[in-house]
């Protein structure tokens, strides 16, 4: 049987024990840190979304009023 080899699979499997360079390190820090300050806008928006729709639900919302069986003499 005649098996053929793939370099560039060999190469990426080779690459897959190295260990992560400094510079990879710091490039996958900064990935990380970008993907959560992004996170957290989000979080921030959707908190004044949500705050801004209880305010104006606030506004609708019914006031206890008197009753009107004594107003009418009922």
């Amino acid at each position: 049987m005649l098996t053929t080899f793939y370099y560039i699979d060999l190469y990426n499997k080779q690459q897959q024990n190295q260990p992560e360079t400094e510079r990879e390190y710091f490039l996958r820090m900064a990935r990380e840190m970008e993907q959560a300050r992004i996170l957290e806008k989000r979080q921030a928006r959707k908190a004044n979304i949500k705050a801004i729709f209880v305010a104006a639900l606030n506004l609708f919302k019914a006031k206890p009023v008197q009753a009107t069986d004594s107003v009418f003499g009922h």
